[in-house]
């Protein structure tokens, strides 16, 4: 009963605490734990002690955040095609995109045996329906797809 106590406070601790992680900068000095831990909190007498495998996992997650920026969302496939000439068509196809729509990222994956052509960063339905609508005049065989987008703080899609 007691372990199962410990771990909700943990959790939501954790829960707390991750959005702040987040909206700080990348200074090193920003461990958000650590000044959490240091702070001597003389009104309500809370004090931060956790078991050492607990904060190796938090940093371990922290890391693997910075080294992985994607999150799930939405992008466009405007193109997909292979042969001999695929990349040359992808790559006519980008730029055609992008000199339309410059505001706006494609990328070009190659999966065996398809080079294949995604515009945007979306991360809601809602986002990639409105860029469909505005793109598919211009492309209208494009079709949504899941994928992991990059999160950026620009004004890019």
């Amino acid at each position: 009963m007691k372990e199962k106590i410990i771990f909700r406070i943990l959790l939501l601790f954790f829960g707390l605490i991750s959005p702040a992680v987040y909206s700080q900068s990348a200074d090193p000095g920003s461990d958000v734990l650590q000044r959490l831990k240091d702070t001597d909190n003389y009104f309500s007498g809370v004090k931060i002690r956790l078991d050492s495998q607990i904060e190796q996992n938090y940093y371990k997650h922290l890391i693997y955040n910075k080294t992985n920026a994607a999150i799930m969302g939405y992008r466009i496939r405007i193109f997909s095609g292979s042969g001999h000439d695929a990349f040359e068509k992808a790559n006519q196809t980008r730029a055609r995109f992008l000199s339309k729509y410059e505001n706006i990222k494609a990328y070009i994956s190659y999966v065996a045996p398809d080079y294949k052509v995604y515009v945007g960063d979306c991360r809601t339905r809602s986002e990639v329906l409105k860029l469909f609508r505005e793109i598919n005049k211009d492309f209208p065989y494009a079709f949504l797809v899941d994928q992991p987008i990059n999160v950026t703080t620009d004004n890019k899609r």
